[in-house]
């Protein structure tokens, strides 16, 4: 036969063959849409490290020469364990259109103002971009336990995106650019949205909290610098769409799937798809290994009937015995019960169960921030200061307020006469004050102490519980306020020797109603 007969009749065989292997093909997925459930559960575990990214029939070089060929079944029978986005979940992708949209113009616009906005910028969308991968896993996972280990390491690199915004504000604080980095650091923390019930709220919440910042932003640049107020836009629209978006798909927290996989494995699927090598089209995939036979929809599970001795099918198996189930009761005789020997009742004393272990309150996102002493423009700033051995003083004077906030276990000594002081939000915080022109105002706190050294006009308390208020001759005549607070005590020098003597400030009220209005007075208990 000549080279070329031969030529031809390979190549027929090899088309006759392609032929045969695409009709093969083509029934065993037909086979496979009623087995589809059964193969995941089988084979997911053992497969998905090296399940193929498309549906393709893989030669290797090999089997081309010798006729023989191997189909790729396993992308066929198993979905992938990240959908492509197209094929993703509606929330899914409308959180990274957001991110296409919104967030990175607004990087590409950071870029062009300053390099260290750029930096928290981008730290600012990195975060959202480990916020969309865990939208990945919890639209194909029930809900974890929020207090898990496994939970909190998922949510460690979002964690440290906003610890790391921080960090550039604090050690930026002479750039010229430090408002931009302010109101990106106050925003930050709205990515805590996925560890509660109530999200809308708190993405509102750190929106203000921004917003305070970009109106400075607005105030020191307008005039010099164009994409300011651009940037401001952008960067509050961020908000605003983030909203919309957990108003639609999560109202009430991260969307779970119900009946989904455990979280844990879907981080480790998404994680696993994540750092599979792409395949390229300069040169054919790697063969992939044999598909495991197709296994019937009917299959009866063996070990399941091996192991029927024990289990639920045993408890079944007994009860079905009828009047033959009481065969293998002992016989009890008189010594051995105990309703007739005191002996062995005080012997065989069942020890209380110990009560269980109360479940960890569960952790967010929300972090401590550094602690912070500052001045801007007329208002003193002491917030986040926690344990500290040393008083903490602050020299100010009649046009400046100081405002402290979440403070714990600090003492705080206000020399000189000031407008304002408010304490928010701390407990176990004492202040010693000298005089102030407005007043105090405590807001939310726990176990505080308050000594006023010469003047103040008033005091206002609101929701706070145990505290104690310390006043000097110079201000007996200040006013309290006080509404919603339990356990506070104050403590006026008009003892001997001007020693102090406390007066609890009452916590029960009468009311009635005469002559068309409600009348209010302190309910006193009699002796």
């Amino acid at each position: 036969m000549s080279e070329a007969a031969k030529v031809s009749t390979q190549g027929y065989n090899l088309v006759k063959l392609l032929k045969r292997l695409e009709d093969a093909t083509a029934r065993l997925e037909d086979v496979t849409i009623y087995q589809e459930g059964y193969i995941q559960s089988k084979m997911a575990a053992s497969t998905l490290s090296h399940a193929p990214s498309s549906n393709e029939v893989g030669f290797s070089s090999e089997e081309k020469g010798s006729g023989s060929s191997s189909v790729s079944l396993s992308s066929a029978l198993l979905r992938p364990a990240v959908e492509p986005l197209s094929e993703a979940p509606e929330l899914v992708v409308k959180f990274n259109e957001l991110i296409d949209t919104i967030v990175n113009p607004l990087l590409e616009l950071s870029e062009k103002i300053d390099p260290v906005v750029y930096g928290s910028v981008k730290l600012f969308k990195q975060a959202f971009d480990e916020e969309l991968q865990f939208l990945r896993a919890a639209v194909q996972s029930r809900k974890p336990d929020y207090s898990s280990k496994e939970f909190l390491e998922v949510l460690k690199p979002i964690n440290d995106c906003i610890i790391k915004i921080g960090d550039s504000k604090d050690q930026n604080r002479q750039n010229e650019f430090f408002p931009y980095l302010n109101a990106v650091a106050e925003g930050a923390p709205l990515f805590s949205w996925i560890t509660i019930e109530t999200p809308v709220s708190l993405v509102s919440d750190f929106k203000d909290a921004a917003q305070f910042w970009t109106n400075r932003v607005l105030k020191q640049f307008k005039e010099t610098d164009p994409n300011a107020a651009v940037w401001v836009k952008d960067f509050l629209t961020v908000f605003d769409r983030l909203k919309e978006y957990v108003k639609q798909y999560h109202t009430t927290g991260v969307a779970w799937k119900k009946d989904g996989l455990a979280f844990d494995q879907a981080i480790k699927n998404i994680a696993s798809a994540a750092n599979a090598p792409a395949t390229t089209s300069s040169g054919a995939p790697p063969p992939p290994p044999p598909p495991a036979p197709p296994a019937s929809v009917f299959e009866v599970d063996t070990s399941a009937s091996d192991g029927s001795s024990t289990g639920i099918g045993a408890v079944f198996a007994e009860i079905n015995q009828g009047e033959d189930i009481t065969k293998n009761l002992k016989k009890v005789d008189r010594s051995q019960q105990t309703h007739k020997n005191p002996e062995l009742r005080s012997a065989s004393t069942v020890p209380g169960k110990a009560p269980p272990p109360r479940p960890k309150k569960p952790s967010t996102l929300k972090t401590r921030k550094p602690p912070r002493k500052e001045l801007i423009g007329n208002k003193w700033f002491i917030e986040n200061y926690e344990g500290e051995s040393d008083p903490i003083t602050v020299e100010a004077n009649k046009d400046e307020s100081i405002f402290i906030g979440n403070c714990s276990n600090v003492l705080i000594q206000v020399k000189g006469k000031v407008n304002a002081v408010s304490l928010n939000e701390s407990d176990s915080t004492s202040i010693i004050l000298d005089s102030c022109i407005s007043g105090l105002e405590l807001i939310k706190c726990v176990k505080f102490g308050v000594q006023v050294e010469h003047s103040l006009p008033q005091i206002t308390i609101d929701k706070c519980d145990e505290g104690n208020i310390y006043l000097s001759k110079d201000s007996l005549q200040a006013e309290l306020y006080t509404s919603c607070s339990t356990g506070i005590n104050v403590n006026y020098p008009v003892g001997e020797d001007g020693d102090f003597l406390e007066f609890p400030i009452p916590e029960q009220l009468k009311h009635s109603f005469a002559n068309m209005k409600l009348n209010t007075t302190v309910f006193e208990h009699a002796a």
